[in-house]
């Protein structure tokens, strides 16, 4: 953010007892320094070149903090900004504005959605792998032995696990 001049000071005014003041940050800072300053120097605490030090360290300190408060001003603006546009961005992915699970149809349930598809697919892909395995060893037993029936339970034509049982557990489902 660009600090103008605008943005520390302005509206200054002066009235008769020569108490200045203004509507920026710098200004309303610089009233309350006076007045602590004022109160010091009637209780007798800063005197004579003192105050003159005190007062210029004061205003030099005042002016920094003016500067550093008017910044975080900014830096807070951006922050809420950014917020708001985040709750945007997290709402178009979950579909949801409370603390529960996405709806099916937000970019982060399809995406969940598509990661089972894909767990399916992997775990189907290795089931056809399996069954190509067997297949092969069932065509190569048939054609070398000329029959299908072996001491290999998968590749065998009946019976738990054979190789009927092992084509049908190998489609995919859902």
């Amino acid at each position: 953010m660009t600090i103008t001049i605008a943005n520390l000071t302005a509206n200054v005014t002066t009235d008769g007892n020569n108490i200045v003041t203004g509507t920026g940050v710098f200004d309303d800072m610089m009233e309350t320094v006076n007045a602590h300053m004022a109160a010091q120097f009637n209780l007798g605490r800063i005197t004579g070149s003192d105050y003159a030090t005190v007062y210029l360290t004061a205003m030099q300190a005042t002016v920094q903090q003016a500067v550093a408060y008017t910044l975080g001003l900014a830096k807070t603006n951006s922050e809420t900004s950014l917020l708001f546009q985040k709750e945007i961005t997290e709402f178009a992915q979950t579909d949801k504005s409370t603390k529960t699970a996405p709806s099916t149809t937000s970019i982060m349930g399809r995406a969940a959605a598509l990661s089972a598809e894909q767990a399916k697919g992997f775990k189907w892909n290795a089931d056809q792998k399996y069954l190509k395995t067997i297949l092969d060893a069932w065509s190569v037993n048939i054609s070398t032995a000329g029959v299908a029936a072996t001491g290999v339970t998968a590749i065998n034509e009946t019976g738990t696990g054979n190789i009927n049982t092992q084509i049908s557990n190998a489609e995919p489902t859902g």
